[in-house]
């Protein structure tokens, strides 16, 4: 989850350029090159994309691009970070995607490493709302127990080093995601998660792995995939090969 952090560093783009994606209060929406501003046409399937720890909805500007002809794509800013007021916690993280979801009705949801633990917790708590669930990098199940030593680490990042490699706005902000990291465990939530399910992973992300198939044989019905000469950062690095596969996974809820 944490690798996130250190990979972003050098990847740090303007989240407004011509043609690509812009934020408008918080969320991240496709902005065609004729001007025209869209999330994919309202009409396609929905789907959530929810970002982890590094960059905010922004990381998912691969999708955006090439999945905005089949879906009608949302990829928010969870509280605290980009545009999105604080702080961050779980459950506000949890209500943030409910609330969109709510808006076109039953939705196909997707997070990624911290935004795959929001969006499991959204599935189980709000079943009605969700069609398909798609569970990137993880989600590390109970990361006070398995990594309590890179969490006391983390608390020790300063302010600055917080702002070169995240879209948090300062280190209290890091600090609240911790707090939540700290306290999350998804041991009885997974298995209250009702929508089909597809668990993603790449073979080389060795900290998440073990994480993913857990999560896979503890979500009822839940099917593992593990993507060959792939890292924690699938959507980002391996953008083809991660949209592919997801979009595979949701094209069998609409046969």
């Amino acid at each position: 989850m944490f690798r996130e952090m250190g990979m972003i560093a050098s990847r740090r783009e303007r989240l407004a350029s011509p043609g690509s994606t812009y934020g408008l209060q918080g969320w991240i929406i496709v902005l065609k090159k004729s001007g025209k501003i869209s999330g994919g046409c309202a009409e396609r399937p929905a789907l959530v994309l929810v970002h982890g720890t590094g960059q905010g909805g922004r990381m998912w500007r691969r999708q955006l691009d090439a999945l905005s002809d089949d879906f009608h794509l949302v990829a928010p800013d969870l509280p605290g970070f980009g545009g999105a007021p604080g702080p961050f916690s779980l459950p506000a993280a949890v209500e943030c995607v409910a609330e969109i979801a709510r808006r076109p009705g039953p939705v196909h949801l997707c997070g990624h490493s911290l935004g795959a633990i929001v969006a499991a917790r959204t599935a189980a708590e709000h079943p009605d709302l969700i069609a398909r669930l798609v569970l990137s990098g993880g989600p590390e199940i109970a990361p006070g127990r398995t990594s309590p030593r890179r969490l006391r680490l983390e608390r020790r990042r300063p302010g600055r080093l917080v702002r070169a490699v995240s879209d948090l706005p300062d280190r209290a902000g890091w600090i609240d995601v911790l707090d939540a990291l700290e306290a999350s465990d998804l041991s009885q939530v997974l298995p209250r998660i009702a929508a089909p399910t597809l668990v993603l992973c790449g073979k080389r992300d060795r900290g998440s792995l073990p994480d993913a198939r857990r999560a896979a044989a503890a979500i009822p019905g839940a099917h593992l995939s593990v993507v060959p000469h792939v890292g924690h950062l699938m959507p980002m690095t391996a953008p083809r090969a991660f949209n592919a596969i997801v979009c595979a996974f949701l094209a069998d809820g609409h046969q």
